[in-house]
């Protein structure tokens, strides 16, 4: 008969044995990149809500494409569904995102993070902005998916340039 810790090693083994063959575990990517460009604006609604001078609360939809060294994400349209809440020009945005990646697939974020407008001359201006999303859901392979990063940019009246780091499982 055999004794408890030989059957306790036995059992630990099999089990690390099951674990690393099993299917379905976790690959890793790195879906960084950047947006140089808005594809075009679906919606853009402002409001002007009165109850703080300089309030402005916006909810826009917009696609925007991605630049990226992975081939999933390179040259990819990204649905953007987007509030702001500014005061004076600054403020809180946050949101979800649809990405339509080139396998077909499909993943899906939420975003949050601040801005500020910044005034350079009469008919010239820039808007930086930061933050940090997560995936919250994904199709086929990226059913499971999790992870996101942060994003660092800024908008001016002839686009957009932004940097996105990035890396989840799936």
């Amino acid at each position: 008969m055999a004794s408890s810790t030989t059957r306790s090693l036995s059992l630990v083994c099999l089990l690390g044995l099951i674990l690393t063959s099993a299917p379905g575990l976790s690959a890793t990517m790195d879906c960084s990149g950047t947006k140089e460009r808005i594809k075009e604006t679906l919606s853009s609604e402002t409001i002007k809500p009165g109850d703080v001078p300089d309030r402005e609360l916006v909810q826009t939809v917009r696609v925007d494409i991605i630049s990226s060294a992975n081939p999933e994400f390179d040259g990819i349209e990204e649905t953007v569904y987007m509030q702001m809440d500014s005061v004076g020009g600054a403020g809180d945005h946050y949101g979800y995102a649809a990405f339509a990646l080139n396998s077909g697939e499909k993943i899906w974020g939420k975003f949050h993070g601040t801005h500020y407008f910044v005034p350079k001359s009469e008919d010239d201006w820039e808007v930086p902005f930061h933050g940090v999303f997560r995936y919250i859901a994904g199709t086929g392979k990226y059913k499971a998916i999790r992870g996101g990063g942060h994003y660092e940019g800024k908008v001016t009246p002839t686009g957009i340039v932004e940097t996105i780091s990035c890396s989840a499982e799936y």
